[in-house]
């Protein structure tokens, strides 16, 4: 039994409940320095996994929004934090790019007459003592690249960025200039991702140097974890415009549940797939495993991308019970 049981139990609790992929690759992730993390994320490949504590944070984290937003209209500002009953949402021309925004204010000491986005995150003591001493676009480059986003899209010049020190709930807050340069960087980047039909490169040789060190991806990028089986990690389907997904097997559009379920024809991108590609043809991809000198092919009528999801599974994790997956195939060479 855990040493701490009720505590397991509520972090069990938020585990239950843990959301899915994000449909749209998101304005709080551009800034990420690694282009490969930025395409596994939009093409849903891997999966970030938080432990429940990590989740009971980040409701930690939202439930000091609304304390901020009850300071904030106590003072004076005007805020705005939804649009018919949702968050205030921006997307870029496809659709598949863009974010929510925190609120959007105007009466702040800094520009009292300025409409501004509002910005809220919460940091710890090391973060925020270099947010105080370096600012927002060096010591958090990711937010200040979110708040570049907001504000091209939203037409607006500046931003608020306001950080509570969660361990002294010290107030951090940064007037942020727009800065069209950096914004319109952002946004070919986003496009660039988006279009790619395969990642970028490791930004490091080994899951041991930074910044793969701390990556959840580390598993795939660096080891042999597979990627996820659904619509976006195969050959057939492409984003189109208005945030929407063609399957090109089936010529149909593709819903979110659609996406998420994949189907019996799909044939994974060979860039997800451990192994060297060494031919290919209607509905396969055939793979060269340098390990053994072994081949296999992946495709609905030879090895199943189910099939090779579950031998990944297996080979990363060897206790994980996978015999009674449905379509498992043990004499899989790989």
């Amino acid at each position: 039994m855990a040493d701490n049981p009720t505590a397991q139990k509520i972090y069990d609790w938020y585990e239950s409940k843990r959301e899915g992929h994000r449909e749209h690759l998101g304005a709080s992730l551009i800034g990420h320095e690694c282009d490969r993390f930025l395409w596994l994320t939009f093409r849903w490949a891997a999966s970030p996994v938080f432990g429940g504590r990590v989740l009971r944070l980040f409701g930690t984290g939202k439930r000091e929004e609304q304390r901020v937003y009850e300071e904030l209209q106590a003072i004076g500002v005007e805020l705005h934090t939804e649009q018919d009953g949702n968050q205030i949402e921006c997307r870029d021309r496809r659709g598949h790019f863009g974010g929510s925004v925190d609120g959007i204010g105007r009466g702040f000491a800094e520009g009292p007459e300025t409409w501004a986005v509002l910005e809220i995150k919460t940091a710890n003591f090391s973060a925020s003592k270099k947010l105080k001493e370096a600012g927002v676009a060096k010591a958090k480059p990711q937010h200040y690249a979110q708040m570049m986003i907001y504000m091209g899209m939203l037409k607006l010049e500046r931003a608020l960025y306001l950080s509570v020190n969660k361990n002294t709930d010290e107030i951090y807050t940064e007037w942020v200039p727009f800065d069209e340069g950096t914004f319109n960087d952002l946004m070919r980047r986003a496009e660039r991702i988006v279009g790619a039909i395969e990642p970028g490169p490791k930004v490091a040789d080994s899951a041991s140097k930074m910044p793969c060190k701390w990556c959840d991806f580390a598993p795939f990028c660096h080891d042999t974890q597979p990627a996820e089986f659904n619509c976006r990690t195969c050959c057939h389907s492409t984003p189109k415009e208005d945030g929407k997904w063609h399957c090109h097997e089936y010529d149909k559009e593709l819903s979110a549940d659609d996406q998420r379920n994949g189907c019996d024809s799909h044939v994974f991108i060979p860039a997800l797939v451990h192994g060297t590609p060494v031919d290919g043809g209607v509905n396969f991809v055939e793979y060269l495993l340098e390990g053994t000198g072994e081949t296999f092919k992946n495709g609905p009528a030879y090895v199943s991308s189910r099939e090779v999801v579950k031998r990944g599974r297996k080979k990363t994790d060897p206790k994980q019970d996978v015999s009674n997956l449905d379509g498992f195939n043990d004499d899989i060479p790989f």
